[in-house]
């Protein structure tokens, strides 16, 4: 089923794997403004992780690391990742944001404060699966 917000393609595509979401629904960051109010739950859903959490699981992510959102107002971490897929506990800090969430979503060039910034530059999603255990990991190694 088709998400009501998502235009039909007309051109032609050589890509054969549908298992990414950004393949089928092209996004890119805002470009018109510093940044844009973009809704979450469309292109993709954001994990929020507190600031001292996340940036140890950009360093454990490395080169699988995809878009990250800084927002350094209020100290959060947004990754981008596929709308609805994985498993995300709400602990620790750690949350899920989908459908009827915004999320301020920075120019590319925006790499630092103020306000909304990319820690990581915008060229794709990351993985849940992977996501999910480098969160696990930053948990156990916290005990």
């Amino acid at each position: 089923m088709t998400h009501p917000s998502h235009s039909t393609s007309t051109s032609t595509s050589t890509s054969t794997s549908t298992s990414h979401p950004e393949l089928d629904t092209p996004w890119s960051p805002p470009t018109h403004a510093p940044f844009a109010l973009m809704p979450v739950g469309v292109w993709w859903d954001a994990v929020r992780v507190p600031y001292a959490r996340g940036w140890g699981v950009i360093k454990e992510l490395g080169e699988a690391c995809g878009g990250v959102v800084g927002d350094p107002y209020r100290s959060w971490l947004y990754w981008l990742v596929p709308p609805g897929g994985g498993e995300f506990p709400a602990r620790g800090g750690v949350v899920r944001l989908s459908v009827a969430c915004w999320l301020p979503v920075p120019a590319p060039h925006r790499t630092g404060p103020p306000g909304p910034y990319w820690a990581v530059p915008y060229e794709g999603l990351t993985e849940p699966a992977r996501l999910g255990a480098a969160l696990s990991g930053e948990a156990e190694a916290a005990r």
